[in-house]
Order: structure tokens, then sequence, then C-alpha cells
């Protein structure tokens, strides 16, 4: 029964980001410069769209994180 505390991919900062165990600094900077350039992101599989992530590791992450409130 454990849900794990999920970070709000439109919201949350670099700082935020880089502190999940799953996501580099560079990754989180990647997420948060993708963001600035694009706007928000309307569903986790955008993450797809940044390079810089593969596969993995947005397979990883995604379960920690929503694009909701």
């Amino acid at each position: 029964d454990f849900q794990p505390r999920k970070l709000n991919i439109n919201t949350a900062d670099e700082k935020e980001l880089a502190a999940h165990p799953y996501l580099r600094k560079s990754a989180a900077r990647s997420v948060v410069a993708y963001r600035f350039q694009h706007g928000e992101f309307k569903v986790l599989e955008d993450l797809g769209k940044i390079h810089t992530l593969g596969p993995k590791t947005i397979e990883k992450i995604t379960p920690y994180l929503t694009i909701k409130d």
C-alpha cells in the first residue's frame, strides 16, 4: 500500500527534480529547460521528447511524477 510522494513535473524546479534518486542534475536541468521552451507537459509521455532522457530513466521515474496538483 506504499504510495510514493509524486512530484509535479510542471511546477517542480531543477533542485527538487535533481533531489530525486533516479534523476541526475543534468536530467533535471533538461526537464526544466524543455518546459521553459515548450510549455507545460500535457502527459507524462511527453518526457520521451527530451532526448537526453533514456527510455529506462523515463520508465523508472514516471511512477513518481504527476502533471496535476
